[in-house]
């Protein structure tokens, strides 16, 4: 906390003394009497100045960590832990600078007791990334309003936008890498996988030695070994629509599923591409501790959103600057020596798109589909992938509204084709009220079944 304190000058005192000289000089009881009011004016500023202030100051938010979107409700509480009464209390809280306010206020003014709290709220609209408030400023003043004590106050807060993602579960389709998912095969690992006949190559630690001890015989004990999987995360940016005015559309929601997806499956040593449907722009696969910082700045591109560093800063360069070397970066978008975008075919329909993105795909790869199912393209698109043989797992966010009835009907479209879905792929239908993360985990409860 850092505090600056201003006086104002005795203004009583001044006039007592000026009027008491001027009616000694000129001998007029009148003048003299007078400057009696600057010396009760005097006391009071002298009785009611230098509060002193103690205070604490606490902030909450609600919810802790938002959707895109969401209106956050934040609580801040002051509280008079010194020993005086506060007659003139202001505050100014330090609203995060890229967040806007969308109702209340962040400032506030009350009178303290000793032991009072006071608290007041407003609300700010989420946005991606994690937004640290700033200080907040605390300003006492006495009761004659001459003294004025200014304090700020740091409290440690973040508008964190970007929720944790539980692992999703994969297919047993692996690389040679080490990684989280469970192949059929045994060997080194943790579980439990069977016991096979010795081999003289096998290290002395996996032989059973109780089954030795039982039976005379050498065994060696596997276990379920773990390989890393390769997944292509695929974004449907066809629908840049809302359910509500000034709410995220349902191309930043997908957007923002694959990014939180891309940060958990890097973290895990799964390698991660991003393609998008269907204007066959695509990221291809990798694990190196630059990919999300790629995978970022390649939806951004794509989806006409501002690029997004590592640690989270905008980056309204030129987008071809954050690729490295090696890095392929196919976009629907005009080159710099003005030839033809990289694109195979035509995919007007839709059709070729999915054909592209199947030769694109490497063998060993798994299909994300993020998509928000508003037409029958994007639930033939899934279908087709899965056919050719691909693993595919749709998360769907519901940007449909039931306050219209074209949102109703939508929405009862929306459902259909996603109980056409989950008899040939896996859907997480992602009901917006809901964090990414808790659909992730219900819709594995259902797979595991």
């Amino acid at each position: 906390m850092s505090e600056r304190r201003r006086g104002r000058r005795a203004v009583g005192l001044s006039v007592a003394l000026v009027t008491g000289a001027a009616g000694l000089a000129t001998g007029n009881a009148a003048i003299f009497v007078a400057s009696t009011v600057g010396l009760v004016y005097a006391a009071y500023e002298s009785a009611t100045r230098h509060p002193e202030p103690e205070l604490t100051v606490e902030r909450t938010l609600e919810p802790a960590a938002p959707l895109p979107g969401d209106e956050v409700s934040v609580t801040v509480t002051v509280r008079n832990e010194g020993r005086r009464h506060l007659p003139d209390v202001r505050v100014v809280d330090g609203v995060p600078d890229r967040l806007r306010v969308v109702d209340g206020s962040p400032r506030f003014g009350t009178t303290l007791d000793v032991d009072d709290s006071a608290a007041f709220g407003y609300s700010v609209r989420a946005r991606r990334g994690e937004h640290p408030f700033g200080e907040t400023t605390v300003v006492c003043r006495d009761l004659a309003g001459t003294t004025e004590s200014r304090a700020s106050v740091t409290v440690e807060t973040t508008i964190d936008c970007g929720a944790d993602v539980e692992s999703l579960p994969l297919s047993a389709r692996e690389l040679t890498q080490t990684g989280r998912v469970q192949t059929q095969a045994g060997g080194d690992g943790v579980s439990f996988y069977g016991i096979r006949e010795y081999q003289s190559t096998d290290p002395m630690r996996r032989i059973d030695w109780n089954r030795f001890a039982r039976t005379s015989e050498l065994s060696t004990v596997e276990y379920r070994e773990t390989a890393a999987a390769s997944v292509v995360l695929l974004v449907d940016t066809r629908h840049p629509v809302a359910a509500r005015p000034r709410d995220p559309d349902a191309v930043q929601f997908c957007t923002y599923a694959a990014e939180r997806l891309a940060e958990t499956l890097l973290a895990e040593n799964d390698r991660v591409g991003a393609a998008t449907f269907d204007d066959c722009a695509y990221l291809r696969p990798a694990a190196d501790r630059n990919q999300y910082r790629r995978l970022r700045a390649f939806l951004a591109a794509v989806t006409g959103g501002d690029g997004v560093t590592a640690d989270g800063q905008r980056d309204d360069g030129e987008v071809g600057r954050l690729f490295p070397p090696g890095a392929e970066l196919r976009a629907n978008r005009p080159s710099p020596t003005g030839s033809a975008p990289d694109r195979h075919g035509p995919v007007a329909d839709g059709g070729d798109a999915v054909e592209t993105l199947d030769r694109r795909l490497p063998d060993e790869a798994q299909v994300v589909f993020c998509s928000p199912l508003l037409d029958d393209r994007a639930a033939d698109a899934a279908r087709r992938l899965a056919a050719y043989g691909q693993a595919v797992t749709v998360v769907s966010p519901d940007v449909t509204a039931s306050e219209t009835a074209g949102g109703t009907l939508a929405g009862f479209d929306r459902d259909e084709r996603i109980d056409g879905l989950r008899g040939t792929v896996r859907v997480a239908d992602w009901t917006l009220t809901d964090p990414l993360a808790k659909t992730l985990a219900r819709a594995t409860e259902r797979w595991s079944a």
